[in-house]
């Protein structure tokens, strides 16, 4: 019935071989088991207190489109279904589902006791009216083109029918889901944050404000949201698996990221937690009472560039640009060695992933070479180009002075650009202006999908770089079919390869989960999606083991 699927089994077993690093201590089975014997009784209560490096844009998970949001929306909302750590589909709000007729109809039966935050029970409606209300999104949202194959979905999304056929409600416990063809990442898509189901009553209540008064079914309800400031959750103690250890969940908004700031606060013990990027542990090292967290994600840092606007049109020129980039440098002088180089799109571990499918690392002869074939103007004419980025603080300037000069060696002049406000940013980005900007995206579940169709369909809400290419679309429908995972994740390199023809942008480093937490932080349990898709339900707070 929720067996993994030959994709899932494919990913599962190449993520084991993934490193995972608990520092301090990494324990074998047999300490596992003594560990467990020993274990402490949870503790419940207190405040946690977490960073976030940016305002969300909103809080309504249909619209969502930043980590910050993202952030807030696994604590306050549950989907159908949901990845634990090693980014198995198990069971959320569906207590158990159905397969039949080869992958067409879905059956699902909701829990019981899954309430949403004002205490009504989550209902085949509520859910049909989540689903539906995403289909007809604007802008559309990720997880759109997997709810497209539903029977009868694409003429709700045009409006030509009032409602979808293939929602079919047995009662208020028991729905079907009918697709048009097997679709293989159906039932993870289900999984991705913008797939929460919502309350009905209360989305038609509230409008448009629904995204800055949340409610959902999730561990956490929202309380309140202080512009560039906080955000504040409370325990929902009707939660179907069990109230939180938590009281209360503080998040601290730092416009801008501000670095500096969070790591002052993290070492006064003013946050439990904050993300360790560049300098940061060698700052914390002198101190053995913070926890370290490590684990490779399924992400990817990279610089996106606008093939549309005429500066970058030619991919000769985008070629030579991430031909010019030092990357060992650049990781090394800014990171602090802590990240994977990057020459692909896919991260390692990800279903597709081919290190044969990389982009020229350093190479300033290639890259001159490049510009020469870009356009056949001198040098001197080669025009300024922009990049515009999200945050503002000592690293990321110095990181912008780094690409300035490696650029610098081409003839070519950068300016500068920071929106340090993510709604501001991310309007600057569907603008024809922009033209290169920096960029960290995170896989929203275990699928090549999410990554590949996500930042380069042409009709995806988040390729800010503007890409288009028949073949590339057409072979992106055509590995949603594909049953065989092998065959499926060939397809994939097989898109790769043709984006990177292209050059539409500039791989720089695969991400990694770093993180510290005060000693008295427990159950911290991070998966490959990133610290941000983490729900904190089970995280509880021993003060008794803080030491000084």
């Amino acid at each position: 019935m929720m067996n993994l699927s030959g994709l899932s089994y494919l990913f599962f077993t190449s993520f084991l071989s993934m490193t995972l690093f608990f520092l301090p201590g990494c324990t074998n089975q047999e300490e596992k088991k003594t560990t467990q014997k020993t274990a402490p009784e949870p503790i419940r209560g207190g405040i946690y207190r977490a960073p976030l490096r940016n305002n969300p844009a909103t809080l309504d998970p249909a619209y969502v489109q930043d980590t910050y949001g993202i952030t807030l929306i696994h604590q306050i909302f549950d989907g159908l279904v949901r990845f634990d750590p090693y980014l198995s589909v198990l069971p959320a709000l569906a207590e158990t589902w159905q397969v039949k007729e080869k992958g067409k109809i879905y059956r699902f039966t909701l829990r019981k006791n899954a309430r949403f935050h004002n205490l009504e029970p989550v209902t085949s409606g509520d859910v049909v009216f989540s689903i539906s209300r995403l289909l007809r999104a604007d802008p559309a949202p990720a997880v759109l083109p997997h709810l497209l194959k539903i029977v009868g979905a694409k003429e709700y999304r045009a409006g030509i029918q009032k409602n979808v056929p293939g929602l079919d409600i047995e009662n208020k416990r028991v729905f079907n889901v009918r697709l048009e063809e097997s679709h293989v990442p159906f039932l993870t898509a289900l999984g991705m944050y913008q797939a929460a189901i919502i309350p009905q009553k209360d989305v038609i209540r509230l409008g448009k404000d629904f995204g800055k008064h949340p409610v959902g079914t999730g561990p956490f309800r929202f309380v309140s949201w202080d512009e560039g400031k906080s955000i504040c959750l409370k325990r929902f103690k009707e939660y179907y698996a069990g109230p939180a250890y938590l009281n209360e969940i503080h998040y601290k908004i730092y416009p801008g990221g501000q670095d500096p700031q969070v790591l002052a606060d993290f070492q006064n013990g003013n946050l439990e937690e904050m993300a360790v990027y560049g300098d940061v542990k060698g700052k914390l090292a002198d101190t053995k009472k913070f926890q370290w967290f490590h684990r490779p994600s399924l992400s990817l840092f990279f610089y996106g560039m606008n093939v549309k606007h005429p500066n970058l049109a030619n991919p000769d020129l985008r070629k030579a640009l991430s031909s010019a980039i030092n990357r060992k440098i650049f990781v090394n002088q800014i990171y602090k060695g802590r990240f994977e180089i990057a020459k692909t799109i896919l991260p390692p571990g990800m279903p597709g992933y081919n290190p044969l499918n990389r982009m020229e690392d350093y190479n300033p002869d290639l890259a001159r070479r490049h510009l020469n074939q870009s356009s056949g103007k001198a040098l001197e004419d080669v025009p300024e180009l922009e990049i515009v980025s999200a945050l503002q603080f000592p690293r990321v300037e110095k990181e912008m002075a780094m690409i300035k000069e490696f650029w610098s060696g081409l003839g070519i002049k950068l300016k500068i650009k920071y929106i340090t406000d993510w709604k501001s940013f991310e309007a600057y980005l569907k603008t024809d202006a922009v033209q290169i900007y920096r960029y960290a995206w995170f896989a929203d579940m275990p699928d090549p999908d999410s990554f590949l169709y996500s930042l380069f369909a042409s009709e995806s809400p988040t390729n800010f770089m503007k890409f288009q290419d028949e073949n590339v679309d057409r072979m992106l429908l055509t590995a949603r079919g594909i049953v065989d995972p092998v065959e499926r994740a060939k397809t994939y390199q097989k898109i790769e390869a043709a984006i990177m023809t292209s050059a539409p942008l500039i791989p720089l480093f695969y991400m990694s989960v770093d993180r510290a937490y005060q000693s008295y932080v427990k159950s911290v349990n991070v998966s490959a999606l990133g610290a941000h898709t983490m729900p904190l339900n089970k995280i509880w707070l021993d003060k008794s083991s803080q030491t000084n």
